[in-house]
């Protein structure tokens, strides 16, 4: 998998169908390929982020709450990643 820069991690806005109390957590990502792209994640697996950690970047106000939520947002963020670069267009080299 490519280096992943996170740009923020924020609650995500509702979504239409979504259950109330199931709050979403949208992580903003990008690649030296790939613009930002966002995946949410249940906001179950994550805290907010200490004052010494808003300090150090305010972008990411929450952080996973344990190893598996953050092996979880890996995987979300590799599948994404799979999905964008399996179907980008063809390129071409141009003299």
């Amino acid at each position: 998998m490519p280096q992943v820069q996170l740009l923020s991690r924020e609650p995500a806005p509702s979504v239409p169908g979504q259950a109330a109390g199931d709050e979403l957590v949208a992580t903003t990502y990008s690649t030296t390929t790939i613009p930002p792209r966002s995946v949410l994640l249940p906001g179950s697996g994550y805290r907010p982020a200490t004052d010494a950690e808003l300090s150090g970047n305010p972008r990411l106000r929450l952080y996973p709450k344990d190893q598996a939520a953050q092996n979880a947002e890996a995987q979300a963020i590799g599948e994404d990643l799979r999905k964008v670069t399996g179907n980008a267009p063809p390129t071409l080299e141009v003299p």
